[in-house]
């Protein structure tokens, strides 16, 4: 390195750029002071991008340990092998029926601290009254308290803290993620010996919900034309919510995992059952350790989730009426996933293809100085060539230039396949942006028959590094844009697909913002169900196998082989789009989450 220069010799940026951990950066340093011998090639590329690699633990009771491995993140695309070796299967999430909790509620809490955060429900000075009878300290402080935060962590719950707020259907910004996100921190972090989060979706967790129009009656979309629809969406009628705290239990199956120490419960309840009642369920499940993370009461009876294995989803390949005039919108760009689905889509139907990403679409041929070089480590020695010699810089370069290549492969295949294709530069979180290009569509086709939901982004760190902006950042792209979605489209729409991610279902270390995000997707297509014609469904992906080349949310071979260890195979990508499809063409009435993996359940608990 030239003395202040901040700038790194051409060797030395191919090493470091060839290296893809914490622990190789610290190899490489010290065997270079030492004379050592280089690092392997083979670790993961976070070093250079700020990232760390996060470990897969398991659904853990309170008081128990995740099982601790080096894994990526659940859902996302991986290169490596083996691919096919576990047969892609489906599940369904289903409550199940628990007997309550095992022993009686200890009665003497003497000199115990415990803080409720009160919603509007009544619950917490119940609550506080049996804590403060079996001689503990209850505080009550509302969600959107200024100084919340700063008390937990001097240890106003010590003993225990129940956020109760996010059960009441009137919760505040404050109450729910993200904006609950700095106070739930602070509290598994050190806070709090005890968490216990309410949520109040029925104390079945959303499902069976019942779904009507405003009158009562059932839905009639082919009798609401575009004007109808627009003064209905102006008046807020067609805005799709997140029930009472969406997320938070992907959330709770993350924490359990990064603090295996915390005595942790997410408990569902019905928030117009009596708060009395509400409030002796929570206390048994305060003080009873052991048993599942995630429980729900409804008249009296205890349950829990289960992922259960389920048959085919669907007899078909494609969604009924699907042909050369439907029109269908993906978000997620024109890379990945995403783009293997709208290209299936168009072949097997030519529909039309529009689709929103916040790649910026090339503006024209790449640069013939990087043209030439077909991969990642070619790119960088290109670059290095041309006078680049900051890594960061580096892999940021290479990053965008795959992207864009990714973009152009995929719209040029598109073109000859769609009977149309659009594409808008658009972030999914700015709902203004998104209603625009729905209402674009409908000026220009006048009509839209699929709807396909993938966006997303990853900021991967531990709880303890995380901060409130990433999580929102991650949060809101996936929730915030499919709120955008599901209110700007029509009643008429065939179907609705979310992108989620088994991440949500089992929680990942590293990942509670992504965890929280595809939980909540879960209880929004819940929320929805029975609002569309057609049917909609959030799809919990496992890993997918990806080629090489292809760029951005990658891992490496090594966690591929790890996954492999542990019973989890990877998903051909043309086994999951034919799945995807499958479901698609199944009845509108089918299950409002699915989970498709190369695994059966309990390997998550490995």
């Amino acid at each position: 390195m030239e003395a202040g220069s901040g700038e790194l010799d051409e060797e030395v940026v191919e090493e470091l750029a060839a290296i893809k951990t914490v622990r190789g950066i610290v190899d490489w340093i010290v065997g270079s002071t030492a004379g050592g011998t280089e690092p392997s090639a083979s670790t993961a590329a976070a070093a250079l991008t700020g990232g760390s690699p996060v470990a897969v633990g398991s659904p853990v009771a309170v008081g128990s340990s995740p099982a601790v491995g080096s894994s990526p993140d659940l859902g996302s695309a991986v290169v490596g092998d083996p691919v096919g070796a576990i047969p892609l299967r489906r599940f369904v999430v289903e409550p199940e029926i628990l007997p309550a909790p095992a022993g009686a509620a200890p009665t003497d809490l003497a000199g115990s601290r415990f803080l409720l955060v009160e919603g509007g429900l009544g619950v917490g000075l119940a609550l506080a009254t049996r804590l403060e009878q079996a001689g503990a300290e209850a505080r009550i402080l509302a969600a959107d308290d200024a100084g919340l935060v700063d008390q937990i962590r001097a240890g106003a719950g010590a003993d225990g803290l129940v956020w109760i707020a996010s059960a009441d259907p009137g919760a505040d910004e404050h109450a729910i993620l993200p904006g609950a996100f700095p106070a739930l921190r602070a509290a598994a972090l050190g806070g709090s010996r005890r968490v216990l989060i309410a949520t109040g979706n029925g104390g079945r967790f959303g499902r069976a919900r019942a779904t009507a129009t405003a009158t009562g009656a059932p839905a009639d979309p082919s009798a609401v034309d575009a004007l109808e629809h627009a003064r209905r969406a102006d008046a807020g009628e067609f805005v799709v919510r997140p029930t009472p705290g969406a997320g938070l239990a992907g959330l709770v199956r993350t924490i359990a995992r990064e603090v295996p120490g915390l005595a942790l419960r997410l408990v569902d309840v019905e928030p117009k059952d009596e708060p009395r009642r509400i409030a002796d369920s929570l206390l048994a499940e305060l003080l009873t350790p052991g048993g599942p993370l995630v429980v729900g009461y409804r008249e009296g009876a205890r349950a829990t989730l289960r992922v259960r294995p389920a048959g085919a989803g669907g007899a078909g390949s494609l969604p009924a009426g699907l042909g050369p005039s439907s029109v269908v919108l993906l978000t997620g760009g024109a890379r990945g996933i995403t783009a293997a689905v709208a290209v299936e889509l168009a072949r097997r139907s030519g529909c039309t293809v529009e689709l929103i990403g916040r790649t910026l679409p090339p503006a024209g041929p790449e640069d013939p100085a990087t043209a030439g070089a077909a991969d990642a480590p070619a790119l960088r020695r290109a670059l290095i060539e041309t006078g680049v010699r900051r890594p960061a810089e580096i892999e940021a370069r290479v990053s965008r230039l795959l992207a864009e290549r990714e973009v152009r492969a995929t719209l040029a295949t598109l073109r000859g396949l769609a009977s149309s294709v659009r594409y808008h530069a658009v972030d999914v979180r700015d709902g203004a942006a998104v209603a625009a290009v729905v209402a674009d569509v409908y000026a220009r086709h006048g009509r839209l028959d699929g709807l396909v939901h993938g966006a997303g982004v990853l900021a991967d760190r531990l709880l303890r590094d995380k901060t409130p902006e990433s999580f929102d950042r991650v949060y809101r792209t996936k929730v915030d844009g499919a709120r955008a979605l599901l209110a700007a489209v029509r009643d008429d729409v065939g179907f609705v697909a979310l992108f989620g991610s088994v991440a949500g279902v089992f929680g990942n270390r590293g990942q509670a913002d992504y965890a929280a995000a595809n939980d909540a997707l879960d209880t929004l297509a819940g929320a929805a169900a029975g609002r569309f014609a057609g049917r909609i469904v959030s799809v919990d992906w496992g890993p997918w196998a990806s080629p090489a080349a292809a760029g951005g949310g990658m891992v490496s071979a090594e966690l591929a082989r790890e996954y492999a260890r542990r019973g989890i195979g990877l998903i051909d990508p043309a086994d999951g789009v034919a799945a995807l499809l499958s479901e698609l063409a199944g009845p509108p009435d089918g299950p409002a989450q699915v989970v498709y993996m190369c695994a059966e359940a309990e390997a998550f608990d490995a």
